[in-house]
């Protein structure tokens, strides 16, 4: 990165002063590409703009941003997201006179995965002359997304309590449904399964070259190797003392639980106890996961106010708290 264009950066941090007249106007506009939204922001009224910042704000439940470009020849940053924010800067680079007049600035490319209506807004913009001079505005501009309705459709949910959960789940696409048009959402889920689920859910890119040493390994379905590498090697998931895995094994809630506090990054407080009717039942070693992540909203009890720490987790039940992960993430 060349000197000229380290100072530049810089001076987008710096304080700045606020536009007295002619002020740029800003706008953003939709574009369709193939099945993702395009919003496309752009400024008139410009006055010698040599690099931008902007900042936009989502619905991170419906739409989920994939990539930002921007339509100033020269060098931009990487976009930084942070839950339903993402700020996006960039300049030119050399001995370039600033825009002038109308613009387009850069373009954010998002997939739908929800329905309905949903808003984009710009509610930050920082420009910076060539002079490095910098102003900063609030534009405060929306646009409304159709995003019409996509919603899956099973033919064994009807009136499932977990029907918007699934759906969401499917459309986020960290889960699937079977050939023959069902959820099976009663149905248990492997550790296999759950590692699979739990690796598309985070948006950890599997790692084919993941190391997975089980002494069961071979047993494994190649498929699902690397979401397993990849879980094992992030401290989500362990196997047992004897160094297996047991992939076929149907997760219990108990290890669910130890699961998503572990994905969670949360430090756990061991003399944390629970409130569960059942609570003598819970193994000691998720207790504390158990209690956390209850008391956090995520994890639930199955009635009477008991846990069921043994008992194995639903298909319905993963994604619906896979959700409330993903969720408390944001």
């Amino acid at each position: 990165m060349s000197a000229g264009l380290i100072v530049l950066l810089l001076a987008m941090a710096l304080p700045s002063f606020a536009f007295a007249a002619d002020t740029p106007v800003f706008a953003l506009t939709q574009e369709k590409s193939d099945k993702d939204i395009k919003v496309v922001v752009t400024a008139d009224k410009l006055t010698d703009m040599y690099a931008y910042e902007v900042k936009l704000t989502f619905d991170a439940k419906k739409l989920r941003f994939k990539s930002a470009s921007s339509s100033i020849a020269g060098f931009s940053i990487s976009p930084i997201v942070e839950g339903n924010q993402i700020v996006f800067a960039a300049t030119k680079i050399g001995n370039k006179a600033g825009e002038n007049g109308k613009s387009v600035l850069s373009s954010f490319l998002f997939e739908p995965i929800g329905n309905g209506n949903t808003e984009v807004k710009l509610t930050d913009a920082k420009l910076v002359k060539s002079t490095l001079d910098s102003s900063t505005l609030k534009p405060n501009v929306k646009l409304t997304a159709n995003l019409g309705n996509s919603a899956v459709s099973f033919k064994d949910i009807a009136g499932h309590w977990a029907i918007a959960s699934i759906e969401r789940a499917v459309q986020l696409g960290f889960v699937n449904g079977y050939t023959d048009g069902t959820f099976k959402p009663n149905a248990q889920v492997t550790r296999t399964e759950f590692a699979a689920m739990l690796v598309r859910a985070l948006d950890l890119k599997a790692d084919l070259a993941a190391d997975v040493s089980f002494k069961d390994a071979g047993s494994i379905p190649s498929w699902a190797s690397a979401f397993v590498g990849t879980a094992v090697e992030a401290g989500i998931i362990t196997g047992y003392e004897d160094n297996t895995f047991r992939p076929s094994k149907p997760i219990n809630r108990a290890e669910i639980a130890v699961m998503v506090v572990r994905a969670l990054e949360w430090k756990v407080d061991q003399a944390k106890k629970s409130s569960f009717a059942d609570r003598s039942q819970i193994p000691a070693w998720a207790e504390p996961s158990v209690a956390m992540a209850a008391e956090a909203g995520i994890i639930k009890g199955r009635g009477e106010n008991k846990f069921a720490p043994s008992a194995n987790a639903t298909r319905a039940e993963a994604v619906t708290l896979l959700l409330a992960l993903i969720d408390s993430k944001q």
